[in-house]
């Protein structure tokens, strides 16, 4: 969430500051920026009902949740987050919000990869096979493999 923040304010100084804006046609912008602002909330709410604050807090770490939007994602909070912070930046034409925002997205990637690794030592193959059959921030596609 505090990249969102972070986006935010920039998005409002840069634009009052006179900082070139995107060169997108408002109501472009206004409707993009709608558009991830309800996927951000959506996936932020699904994540948040499946897997407890205390889980999310790092208070719990014997629990692995893989059902509900996780079956999907692996980091639909972190993504949820994301998404929010580009509705910010496109919401207000801002370059220097999208560049933070694509700062963030790299960040978040970076720090994903570091949890992960946690995560496979602390659950090991179980984990694993979760991690192989869910994408971290895109779903995977299900394979339609049948047998004759």
């Amino acid at each position: 969430m505090p990249w969102l923040v972070v986006v935010i304010i920039a998005s409002f100084f840069a634009n009052e500051s006179g900082l070139p804006l995107l060169p997108l046609p408002e109501w472009l912008s206004y409707l993009t920026a709608a558009l991830l602002a309800v996927l951000g909330i959506s996936l932020l709410a699904l994540g948040m009902k499946v897997c407890p604050l205390r889980v999310i807090g790092g208070r719990d770490r014997s629990m692995l949740v893989t059902k509900g939007v996780y079956s999907y994602v692996r980091h639909p909070i972190c993504l949820s987050c994301m998404l929010l912070a580009f509705s910010a930046a496109i919401g207000f034409r801002s370059s220097v919000g999208l560049t933070i925002a694509i700062l963030a997205l790299i960040i978040a990637y970076v720090h994903a990869s570091f949890e992960e690794r946690e995560l496979e030592r602390r659950f090991g193959r179980a984990y694993r096979e979760y991690k192989s059959r869910v994408g971290m921030f895109v779903p995977k596609r299900k394979s339609t493999k049948t047998t004759e």
